[in-house]
């Protein structure tokens, strides 16, 4: 009978630590839900960019969705590395802001690279 009890006793941390490990990667999905409207519209930045400052409007909409977009994500997650993407993706964002109010061509290079790597961070491993 003790036999038994010990093997149960190590038999249990093993069994509820196999859910738990899966959790993680459930969390994680749910932290990053709104990933691909942030990639959308990295996109669609990126392409505004490219048919010029003509319409800072088109600009301001896209840079718009994402800062909404990450809010959800931040407010969302715990996990230290989508915070740190969603910090770089947000400082990418208001610097391309920052050089259309200015009226300077934007780059949003870093924004689409900032995506992309939010991506990654949010793909299961």
């Amino acid at each position: 009978m003790r036999r038994r009890r010990t093997i149960l006793a190590t038999l249990v941390p093993l069994a509820l630590a196999v859910p738990l490990s899966g959790c993680s990667a459930v969390q994680n999905a749910l932290d990053c839900a709104n990933t691909a409207v942030v990639v959308d519209s990295a996109g669609a930045l990126q392409q505004a960019v490219a048919d010029g400052v003509e319409n800072p409007a088109e600009i301001n909409e896209s840079l718009d969705r994402i800062d909404t977009n990450l809010d959800k994500i931040a407010d969302s997650t715990e996990n230290p590395d989508i915070t740190k993407v969603v910090d770089d993706l947000r400082q990418a964002a208001d610097n391309v802001r920052e050089s259309v109010e200015q009226g300077k061509a934007p780059d949003a290079g870093p924004v689409v690279d900032a995506a992309d790597e939010l991506t990654q961070v949010c793909s299961p491993a």
